[in-house]
């Protein structure tokens, strides 16, 4: 067996190691999306020459391209004429509105309360919405109802099957 022979093997097997070896660079794909920032307990605070605007807190939340979700979410809004906050147990902010889920309660300086399961909150236009059942509070007064529609601007109310029991001074 001539050299040339010899070397031509030893080059064609070192190839085929080579081959067999390199590391096969796989798509695994990614599953779902992956959110660019992932926070756990935090706070946010929006805050302009006014001072604090806004507040954001939650125990888990994730930013995406288009919008924030929040666990144990408690949004304050600071830029209305009364202080207000609303808590949930999920929440969803995008495009100004806040869709919540679970043990939702609205809070006004005022007094006036809020409690619903689920409910969508609109921070431009300040209006609370709900489909399910929900109830109103505000020192002894007490509303129950389904399907809210409240503008806390204007203070204009619509709901149906309403209940309420109010105590006159």
């Amino acid at each position: 067996m001539s050299i040339n022979v010899f070397f031509l093997l030893v080059s064609g097997l070192l190839l085929g190691m080579y081959g067999y070896f390199t590391p096969s660079y796989r798509d695994e794909g990614v599953q779902g999306e992956v959110p660019k920032i992932h926070l756990f307990s935090f706070s946010l605070y929006e805050i302009s020459h006014r001072g604090v605007d806004h507040i954001l807190e939650g125990q888990e939340g994730k930013k995406f391209d288009d919008r924030y979700e929040i666990t144990s979410a408690k949004f304050s809004d600071n830029t209305k004429a009364q202080f207000q906050t609303i808590r949930s147990d999920k929440a969803l902010y995008r495009d100004d509105i806040l869709q919540i889920d679970g043990n939702v309660l609205y809070h006004r300086a005022d007094g006036l309360e809020f409690r619903s399961q689920e409910g969508k909150y609109d921070t431009e236009k300040s209006v609370v919405t709900t489909q399910g059942p929900f109830v109103i509070t505000q020192n002894a007064n007490r509303v129950d109802g389904r399907r809210l529609y409240y503008n806390t601007q204007s203070d204009i109310v619509s709901a149906n099957a309403v209940r309420g029991s109010y105590q006159l001074d």
